[in-house]
């Protein structure tokens, strides 16, 4: 029996993972009883669900209090800023001011109605944008309309929450850099030994025909068309940009999906 080897040290580094979670799920626990591998399966699982728990924590921690505050006192510092010229638009009983709310407000409608709902970093983006016009092309209006320190006070916002933003998203990249090698080291020795198992119980099972013999050869077969898989797309990036990638990319299967 022959168990085809996985090109772990070139996969991408969140792929070692994944790869171990669809493992897992080929191999279930009823499985590995019927072919006596349980102990060494439940190790590899135990590994893989601390590894699961400990990514949570982390992505869960993405949105600190500090980034969640910025964003609701940049959200409401844009927002009035953009009711007010909108009213002085409509409704200034000086048609100058009238005028110069008009033209900023105006501007404003260019990008959306709904900036405070894009994701974080499109709307420091748009923001950042918004506060170039007004500190350039309108500057001589937000003089006029005496919202200098508003536009100033937005500004303020916004680059702090982006530093923000930036720091924690480098202190999360540190942590799961380690989470992953953490996980790629211990997993591997404890998938290695499973592998070995298996292909040592599923010959002897094949040799003497024993009854779980064809769950040996089922199981064989699925394992090898996921690791075919795996081995093929990792030659396929490496042929396409000369070194194999490697990236931090979140486990789909069981592991949590990343979200802001």
């Amino acid at each position: 029996m022959k168990i085809i080897t996985p090109i772990l040290e070139k996969y991408r580094k969140g792929d070692v993972a994944q790869y171990f979670y669809n493992v897992l799920e080929i191999i279930t626990e009823d499985r590995a009883t019927t072919l006596q591998i349980a102990n060494q399966r439940s190790a590899l699982a135990t590994t893989m669900d601390s590894f699961k728990t400990n990514w949570q924590q982390v992505k869960g921690s993405e949105l600190t209090p500090q980034i969640a505050e910025l964003d609701a006192q940049r959200d409401s510092s844009y927002i009035g800023l953009k009711l007010t010229v909108e009213t002085w638009a409509s409704n200034h009983f000086d048609d100058s001011l009238k005028n110069a709310a008009f033209l900023i407000a105006d501007k404003l409608a260019t990008y959306g109605t709904k900036i405070q709902a894009l994701r974080y970093q499109e709307e420091t983006a748009t923001l950042n944008a918004i506060i170039n016009d007004l500190e350039t092309d309108l500057a001589p209006q937000v003089t006029q309309l005496g919202l200098t320190d508003w536009v100033a006070q937005l500004k303020n916002l916004n680059t702090s929450f982006n530093e923000k933003y930036v720091l924690r998203a480098q202190d999360l990249s540190t942590e799961q850099d380690g989470l992953v090698a953490e996980i790629r080291i211990q997993a591997t020795n404890e998938f290695k030994l499973l592998k070995d198992l298996f292909v040592a119980r599923g010959t002897i099972a094949i040799e003497d025909a024993q009854d779980n013999a064809a769950l040996f050869t089922t199981v064989a077969n699925e394992w090898n068309t996921l690791t075919e898989q795996y081995n093929a797309s990792v030659l396929r990036n490496t042929v396409s940009t000369g070194t194999p990638t490697d990236t931090t990319e979140e486990p789909t299967t069981e592991a949590p999906s990343e979200s802001e």
